[in-house]
């Protein structure tokens, strides 16, 4: 147990939940959202301050008399861990209660990273970053690891995800138990799109709506939505839910078994099937994108088609779910630039009820939005659980 956290009860939990998310604020402004009595929050303040949690962080400005004092959570006494592991790539980031990343580190998936060996690599990166900041372990209040799916979230395995180079990962991977037998910190896993929604949500580009989605397109489709505050969750916490929606009942068969699935035409590898089967060629994804930048047509051509798809699949999830914000992100917006356009055009040539919808490319987080939030999902879990004990 981390010392900065002995003694506190519910409600001191319910403060410093609440100045995670909405610090600086003041005392008055917590007394008005939170309704407790001066002298409740007072106590329980100076308690928090005490442990070194909360600390006078500035002056608001003046609504007449003196200028109230501001607090806000400290950015040493709590850290967190947060991993994405992809197919591709693992990234690891150390953050602390403010959610700053203090250190990173990403390293490939090669065809010889079996899950063992990526469980190690992940602890040996911790061990050095932990070392290299002068911070003891038990300073740490868990692992958060967002990864691909599809998963038995609560007992921490992975049900035979597909795509990875080493077949080590085709089985049932028990990750939670990895990670938490070699770096010997409790661990929790999650859908990757589902931890990069939540940092959006509670920190970044989503922070005040009621409804956002996220979909990151790359070798496929990666799917998470929040609304009222709650991550909708789909069968085995799969993250390619919307992925396999049909968009064309007599397509091409689809990985899932299905017919015509939107991943069949918005994805990497359908996109490589698509240029490869008009120009008889076998090239990977890397060179298609090479190609559509050096002026190849029938390349381009095979990008902006998806992404019309795409645009169309969306305005369809838009008639149903009514979201505020739609982040796009991953390697076919980022790596050619007409996809995030075209999709959006496509989108408004379909849609007639949604108005007040807002696209964005990649979020605030960017890059690091899984592992972010990965790492948050920590958080949030330990304080929804200790502010429930009252």
């Amino acid at each position: 147990m981390n010392d900065h956290l002995n003694g506190l009860v519910g409600r001191e939990f319910d403060i410093l939940n609440y100045i995670h998310k909405n610090g600086p604020i003041t005392k008055t402004d917590l007394i008005n959202k939170m309704g407790l009595k001066l002298t409740t929050l007072n106590r329980s303040m100076k308690l928090l301050e005490s442990k070194k949690l909360i600390v006078e962080s500035g002056i608001s400005d003046s609504t007449g008399g003196r200028k109230p004092a501001e607090y806000d959570v400290t950015s040493d006494s709590i850290y967190t861990i947060g991993v994405d592991i992809s197919r591709t790539y693992t990234q690891v980031v150390l953050m602390n209660l403010k959610m700053q990343i203090l250190d990173r580190c990403r390293f490939d998936m090669e065809s010889d990273t079996t899950p063992e060996k990526c469980s190690v690599k992940i602890a040996d990166v911790i061990e050095r970053m932990l070392s290299k900041l002068q911070i003891d372990k038990n300073m740490i209040l868990g692992l958060g690891a967002g990864t691909v799916g599809p998963m038995n979230r609560e007992d921490g395995i992975l049900l035979h995800p597909q795509g990875f180079l080493n077949s080590a990962w085709n089985d049932n991977v028990p990750l939670k138990d990895l990670l938490q037998g070699k770096t010997s910190i409790p661990c929790q896993i999650d859908n990757g799109a589902n931890t990069a929604i939540l940092a959006e949500f509670l920190f970044g580009i989503g922070r005040g709506l009621n409804c956002v989605v996220y979909i990151h397109c790359g070798v496929g489709i990666r799917t998470a939505i929040i609304k009222d505050g709650l991550i909708l969750r789909t069968m085995n916490d799969s993250e390619d839910a919307f992925a396999h929606i049909t968009v064309d009942f007599n397509g091409a068969l689809c990985k899932c078994g299905g017919k015509g699935c939107l991943e069949s035409y918005v994805s990497l590898e359908a996109i490589c099937r698509r240029y490869n089967a008009q120009t008889e060629n076998n090239i990977t994804y890397n060179e298609l994108f090479e190609r559509a930048a050096g002026n190849d047509d029938v390349a381009a051509e095979a990008f902006n088609y998806s992404a019309k798809i795409l645009g169309i699949a969306i305005s369809n999830l838009t008639k149903l779910m009514n979201p505020d914000l739609v982040i796009l992100s991953g390697p076919l917006l980022s790596n050619y630039d007409p996809f995030y356009s075209i999709c959006i055009k496509a989108f408004h040539e379909q849609n007639s009820l949604n108005k007040h919808l807002v696209f964005n490319k990649e979020g605030f987080f960017k890059k690091d939005v899984v592992a972010i939030g990965a790492g948050l999902m920590i958080i949030e879990q330990y304080f929804n659980e200790k502010r429930s004990v009252e």
